[in-house]
């Protein structure tokens, strides 16, 4: 998150960020494998 908004910040003097967390017991690797869908769609885009 940190890398993100230093990323944006470059472009303007102030980040608005809001930050979800869908926490759910028994699963594992999901937000990694989420990245791996969203990298995968845009190199399709």
């Amino acid at each position: 998150m940190r890398r993100a908004t230093e990323a944006v910040g470059e472009f303007g003097s102030r980040v608005s960020l809001v930050l979800k967390a869908d926490i759910r017991p028994g699963y594992t690797g999901e937000l990694e494998d989420k990245l791996d869908r969203l990298e995968q769609a845009l190199d399709a885009g």
